[in-house]
């Protein structure tokens, strides 16, 4: 059963949710701003800083590659943040439907049918 057959207005953009959130490293990049940095901007140095505290048995080189090639862009493009390569800065944006479609989507899985 696909999500979306379900729930078919707001299926996809749960669906691109869970999508983004599926990944310990994005959840870590987004837990680190909601909890730990000083505002919604960050070096991408400082975010790497922070996932190797939390993820140590990661490769430094290797996660700043993850980082920088895969995860930041990934979170730019489904709109959680901005990401300027030329400056290395990060700017947290959040996502607006997050909470009350994630707030849904635990409803709909707690309702017995």
């Amino acid at each position: 059963m696909v999500a979306s057959s379900c729930y078919p207005e707001t299926g996809p953009t749960i669906d691109r949710i869970l999508d983004t959130l599926s990944d310990s490293h994005r959840r870590e990049i987004l837990y680190y701003f909601e909890t730990v940095a000083d505002g919604p901007t960050a070096t991408v140095e400082e975010v790497v800083g922070r996932l190797e505290e939390r993820v140590p048995d990661r490769d430094r080189r290797e996660l700043t590659t993850a980082i920088h090639h895969h995860h930041l862009p990934k979170l730019e493009s489904r709109g959680w943040l901005e990401f300027d390569e030329r400056s290395g800065t990060v700017r947290y944006e959040g996502h607006q439907s997050a909470p009350a479609l994630l707030e849904e989507l635990a409803a709909a899985f707690a309702t017995e049918r």
